[in-house]
């Protein structure tokens, strides 16, 4: 009995010693914090590798428009989660995460949008990411993504930023066509322009050759690429680049040619 009492009293002794040692450390620590000064200033652009739509020095000057200054400002004065509104409102910045350490650096890390299209409107032009989240071209830098122009089915006002609201599921099948020519190597070095006539039919214009191919609407896009690939590799070898002024992948498994020296049709089955 007398030994249950003891071992009863050892336990109750422990965590009572561990209650109080993280009250009296959360109370130094709390202290501490409330002195401590923000002594640097750790910016990073976790994906700068891929763009430069932001930089450590803008970020810097912006902190500097919110009062925050290293060896200045204290850090129970800085408001992380306000901090990290004002950020994520630019243009290209997706996801903003705000920080700081026991020995007082703000650390301030940047995830920026990755852009899949370029569209060029009467308003302005606008990047779409992998998400369809539209926003404003950066004056500072250019993503070299394909550009859509021509009968764009979207209104875009000048400076708009988020989810197209009228045609968005045109604007989400744009998407997947962005989408895939991104994760596509070859397609991503190939098409460099989608044009959008008055019927809202597709021209692609390659960086190679002089071909316009007619891609009809957003549909079976996998498919029409797998067959364009084929012609790529069967037809392009063995007839040149120059033969032809139209390639239309409009009709099932077939590519329709139109040649330029006598405008005849060529059906290939594919």
């Amino acid at each position: 009995m007398f030994k249950k009492i003891l071992i009863y009293f050892g336990y109750t002794l422990l965590f009572a010693s561990i209650a109080a040692y993280l009250f009296f450390s959360t109370v130094l620590t709390k202290e501490h914090e409330a002195k401590q000064v923000c002594k640097s200033i750790k910016v990073s652009i976790l994906d700068s590798a891929d763009n430069r739509f932001v930089t450590k020095d803008e970020i810097i000057e912006l902190l500097k428009v919110e009062g925050i200054t290293p060896n200045e400002s204290k850090l129970k004065h800085i408001n992380q989660h306000f901090l990290e509104c004002i950020l994520n409102n630019r243009n290209a910045i997706k996801r903003t995460e705000v920080s700081y350490t026991r020995e007082g650096v703000l650390r301030v890390d940047i995830r920026q949008r990755r852009p899949i299209l370029r569209i060029e409107t009467a308003n302005g032009g606008f990047y779409m990411d992998e998400t369809a989240y539209i926003f404003p071209l950066v004056k500072t830098y250019t993503s070299y993504v394909p550009v859509v122009s021509g009968n764009v089915p979207l209104t875009l006002v000048q400076g708009q930023r988020g989810m197209a609201k009228k045609n968005a599921d045109w604007a989400e099948e744009l998407k997947e066509l962005g989408l895939y020519l991104y994760r596509e190597e070859f397609w991503n070095s190939m098409i460099e322009q989608i044009y959008i006539d008055e019927k809202g039919i597709l021209h692609l214009t390659p960086r190679i050759g002089e071909q316009e191919i007619i891609f009809g609407h957003l549909d079976n896009i996998d498919y029409k690429f797998k067959k364009l690939y084929v012609f790529y590799q069967e037809v392009i070898p063995a007839e040149g680049w120059e033969k032809y002024k139209t390639i239309d992948l409009q009709f099932g498994n077939q590519i329709v040619c139109k040649k330029r020296e006598n405008k005849t049709n060529n059906n290939l089955n594919i």
